[in-house]
C-alpha cells in the first residue's frame, strides 16, 4: 500500500514527538502537540484572505486555508482576528501560535519571527480603470500613484525610465497612504496606482466591474506563516503540512476557489510552492 502526503506527515510528526525536546522544541510545539489546538491569528479586515460578509460570516482565502492547515497538522483550529497591525504583538506575547495575514517574508520580519515556506507568490501590479491600458508599457507619459517611501515608489520611477519617459520622476506621484493613491485613481487624476497585488484586489473589490490590474513584472513577494523564533520543531510541523497541501491539491483547491479565472479575484499563480524531497 503506497503511503500519500498525509501519512508521511503523521510519521514525521511521531518522530518528532519521540525526540527529546532540547533546543528544536520550544514552548509553541510543547503546548500545540499537549492541548491538541492551534491559535491561529487570521486577518478578518482583508478581501479577500479574511473579512466578514454583510451577514457577519467571517470569510475568506486565509480563512480556509488556515481550516486546512489545522486538519493536515490533525489539530483543533481556533481562529483569532488579527490585523496587520496587531498580529506581531500578540504573536509576541504568546496570545496566538501562528498567524496567516497576507504577511511578507522580508529580512526585517526575519529578525523578529520565524517564516513558513511560501504558501502564496504576490507581485507588484498597476491598478487603473478598466479598459484604459492594455498593458503596463502604455503607461508610459502618464502619471502613477505609489505610497511615499515604498518599494513600489522606486519600482515605478524604473518602469517609466525603462520605458523612455523623459519625465520618469514627476511622473511618480508619492501619497502619505493607500486610500489617497485610489481615491486619484478613482476621480481619475492619476493614472494608475502601483502597489502588492492582492492590496489592489482589495481596493478594487470596493467598486467591482471599475478597476482591473496589469502586471509590471516577474518578480514576486513570498507570503508564508509567521510563527516564533527558536521553536524549530513547530516550523518544521507547520513547513511539512503546507508542502503536504501543495503535493495532495488541497492547497490549488483553495486557491482556485479564490483566485481562479472566472471568480471576483483573479490572480494567476506566478511560481509552484516548493516542496522538499523525503
Amino acid at each position: 500500500m503506497r503511503s500519500g502526503p498525509r501519512c508521511s506527515f503523521v510519521i514525521v510528526l511521531a518522530l518528532l514527538l519521540c525526540l527529546p525536546c532540547t533546543a528544536q522544541c520550544g514552548p509553541v510545539f510543547d503546548r500545540v502537540t499537549t492541548s491538541g489546538t492551534i491559535r491561529l491569528g487570521l486577518p478578518y479586515n482583508m478581501v479577500p484572505q479574511g473579512f466578514m460578509k454583510p451577514g457577519g460570516e467571517w470569510v475568506g482565502f486565509e480563512l480556509d486555508l488556515g481550516a486546512e492547515l489545522a486538519r493536515h497538522l490533525n489539530l483543533k483550529l481556533e481562529q483569532v482576528k488579527v490585523n496587520e497591525k496587531t498580529w506581531a504583538p500578540m504573536l509576541g506575547r504568546g496570545l496566538i501560535d501562528a498567524a496567516v495575514c497576507r504577511i511578507r517574508h522580508t529580512r526585517s520580519l526575519e529578525s523578529e519571527h520565524d517564516f513558513s515556506v511560501a504558501y502564496f507568490f504576490d507581485s507588484l501590479k498597476i491598478l487603473a480603470l478598466k479598459g484604459t491600458f492594455k498593458s503596463a508599457a502604455d503607461l508610459k507619459g502618464h502619471k502613477i500613484a505609489a505610497v511615499q517611501g515604498s518599494p513600489a515608489e522606486k519600482t515605478a520611477m524604473r518602469l517609466l525610465k525603462d520605458l523612455g519617459d523623459e519625465n520618469a520622476e514627476k511622473n511618480v506621484v508619492s501619497f502619505p497612504d493607500r486610500p489617497s493613491c485610489f481615491m486619484a485613481v478613482g476621480r481619475e487624476k492619476i493614472a494608475g496606482w502601483m502597489d502588492s497585488g492582492l492590496v489592489l484586489l482589495e481596493y478594487a473589490s470596493k467598486s467591482p466591474g471599475r478597476f482591473e490590474t496589469l502586471d509590471v513584472s516577474d518578480s514576486v513577494e513570498a507570503l508564508a506563516v509567521a510563527m516564533p523564533q527558536d521553536d524549530s520543531a513547530w516550523r518544521d510541523m507547520i513547513n511539512f503540512a503546507i508542502q503536504d497541501m501543495a503535493a495532495d491539491g488541497s492547497l490549488n483547491r483553495i486557491y482556485d476557489q479564490w483566485f481562479g479565472q472566472d471568480t471576483s479575484y483573479p490572480f494567476p499563480r506566478k511560481r509552484t510552492i516548493e516542496i522538499w524531497p523525503e
